[in-house]
């Protein structure tokens, strides 16, 4: 089988060919940039929840043909491609404003298009990785937006996470008497260390932490994640190269501010807090959200572990990520 045949397979299983369905899409301007949304679902009156994806600049519309579809029998789905991401990294420049402000105001900008687009009051939303950065930090200032906020693969202490990421990298490459990544991890120093990352230091730790499963739990290659998009029914092999593309821009800026971001002071909120962490996740590592979680005070706060996890649990453990989304948040969504 081609790529191309099979390309056209799963384009047909992703066709929503039911009269209630909603498949749009659509370039919006946000913050004076124009972005790439995507609205799917079975049910256009079924509620809204908008995926703010990770990366940085890694959409998550190319490979959500593995785990969307049961999602959208029970919520109308939005994917945006964010700016200098994806598709709307078409008009990305070195001078484009990519701060965590910007970022999170360009989702409340989304949210108010598809009130008037849709005719909704509020919306769910659904952070992953360095989407959580920007889906907390909305969920803390405007949750008159929301709701729900949901998070899988929390980040709330850049700083925690890289002493976690190390430690763990370094535990297993001794466990496994693994010379080449014990030389690499030491050579690093003092983990993170005073002195600013580098891209290199920051590819090494990671390198070795998601070769023994902090990415795909109990995999030291993942490529039915990395490599899923090759096949996505909704970008063309141009537009996969605009991912690229948007990550040369994205990554000198966004990197940093991730890697220190520290959202632990942010414990108080007015809208439900819903927590999807994999217990095997050293990519964002759950210890530092698990404390952190103690402390928030909402309306409501889930977490639920994901044991078979690490970084991607909507791939790992599709169905329970389904039936969990649906159990915990359809009933804040007053559907």
């Amino acid at each position: 089988m081609t790529d191309e045949t099979g390309r056209a397979v799963i384009a047909d299983l992703c066709r929503i060919p039911n009269p209630e369905a909603i498949d749009r899409t659509a370039f919006v301007e946000l913050g004076g940039v124009e972005q790439f949304v995507s609205i799917r679902g079975r049910n256009a009156d079924n509620p809204i929840l908008i995926v703010c994806h990770g990366g940085p600049a890694l959409p998550s519309l190319p490979s959500s043909w593995i785990w969307q579809r049961g999602v959208e029998d029970y919520f109308t789905v939005v994917n945006y491609d964010q700016r200098a991401s994806g598709k709307s990294a078409r008009t990305a420049s070195d001078d484009l404003d990519l701060t965590i402000d910007r970022y999170v105001d360009d989702l409340v900008e989304l949210i108010e298009w598809l009130q008037k687009e849709l005719g909704v009051a509020k919306v769910g939303v659904l952070g992953h990785s360095w989407g959580t950065i920007i889906g907390v930090t909305l969920a803390h200032r405007r949750p008159d937006l929301l709701w729900a906020y949901a998070a899988a693969s929390q980040v709330i202490c850049g700083p925690e996470n890289e002493v976690e990421s190390f430690q763990f990298a370094l535990r297993s490459a001794l466990a496994d008497e693994n010379e080449e990544a014990i030389a690499q991890l030491r050579a690093l120093g003092d983990y993170p260390g005073p002195n600013p990352l580098t891209i290199d230091r920051i590819v090494t730790c990671r390198r070795w932490a998601q070769y023994y499963g902090g990415l795909s739990a109990h995999r030291s290659d993942f490529a039915y994640f990395t490599e899923s998009q090759e096949l996505s029914p909704y970008y063309t092999a141009d537009e996969l190269q605009l991912i690229a593309t948007g990550q040369q821009v994205t990554m000198p800026q966004v990197v940093p501010q991730l890697l220190g971001f520290d959202g632990r002071e942010m414990t108080s909120f007015d809208v439900p807090i819903v927590q999807f962490l994999g217990r095997h996740d050293y990519t964002t590592p759950t210890a530092p959200v698990a404390r952190w979680i103690e402390s928030v005070t909402a309306p409501s706060k889930d977490v639920v572990w994901f044991e078979n996890s690490a970084h991607l649990c909507m791939f790992e453990e599709q169905g329970k990520f389904v039936v969990s989304l649906a159990a915990l948040l359809l009933p804040h969504s007053g559907a």
